[in-house]
């Protein structure tokens, strides 16, 4: 893997993307203006197959707009560990944290959780978690309880449901603290 840390990512086609609260029922009703004044949904997310998704006209290119500061740089992601061993364990049962900085995921820094709570977890999503946990982003955020649209019960679900309860909400992140460490 690469060190991308001195990539300026508005020149580069790259695998994070910055979701934005911007909803519309219809693609015809989409406009470049509403989006551009629409708050962030969540912190930068990995995709793991976005080239695809653009191929398949799944995603779909809608035009330009210009990237925050913030999202110019590789952002850090935080990552954590369990005293219990088992296949899939998540945030509440964390005992260890930590994260990886400047797209390098080889060096890893021990922290704890307040300093790293801002930021998304280190796992790159295909189109479906992304859905799905932007899904449960737009539950939470309009005040409904995200376990009476999905049962919690599949792993996948669990690990989206967590990373987004257990993170501070982007929106409440200062800018120049964004995909930094504390």
């Amino acid at each position: 893997m690469c060190d991308f840390s001195e990539d300026d990512l508005s020149n580069t086609f790259h695998l994070i993307i910055y979701p934005y609260y911007y909803v519309v029922e219809n693609e015809k009703d989409y406009s470049q203006e509403d989006f551009i004044k629409s708050e962030p949904l969540t912190g930068p997310l990995f995709v793991d197959d976005i080239v695809w998704l653009i191929r398949k006209n799944i995603y779909k290119i809608k035009g330009d707009v210009p990237l925050k500061s913030y999202e110019k740089r590789i952002p850090a992601f935080r990552g954590f560990a369990a005293m219990v061993f088992k296949v899939h364990y998540y945030e509440d049962e964390a005992t260890h944290w930590d994260y990886f900085e400047r797209g390098t995921p080889f060096k890893r820094f021990e922290t704890t959780y307040d300093k790293v709570k801002h930021l998304e977890d280190n796992v790159a999503h295909d189109f479906e978690a992304i859905e799905m946990r932007l899904s449960m982003e737009i539950l939470h955020r309009s005040g409904k309880n995200v376990k009476d649209y999905y049962k919690l019960e599949d792993w996948r679900e669990l690990s989206l449901y967590n990373n987004m309860i257990y993170k501070t909400p982007f929106t409440e992140v200062p800018d120049d603290m964004k995909g930094k460490v504390e």
